[in-house]
């Protein structure tokens, strides 16, 4: 994240988030946004055992 400050919420905001799987689809998913930057934004998304946490692009999120 280089420079910039990481703000961590105490409750993560609901979101919906645009990621980038490995094998080059993109999804529209229902997520936690648990950090960001002004640039990017950790996502929590998925449900155990399958749950994934990424760094996105701030464009690719909204707030629900």
């Amino acid at each position: 994240m280089g420079q910039l400050t990481i703000c961590t919420p105490a409750v993560p905001h609901r979101v919906s988030a645009w990621v980038l799987w490995e094998d080059g689809v993109e999804e529209l998913v229902e997520a936690h946004a648990t950090a960001w930057t002004k640039r990017a934004v950790r996502v929590r998304f998925g449900a155990p055992p399958h749950q994934h946490e990424v760094w996105v692009w701030a464009g690719a999120v909204a707030r629900a």
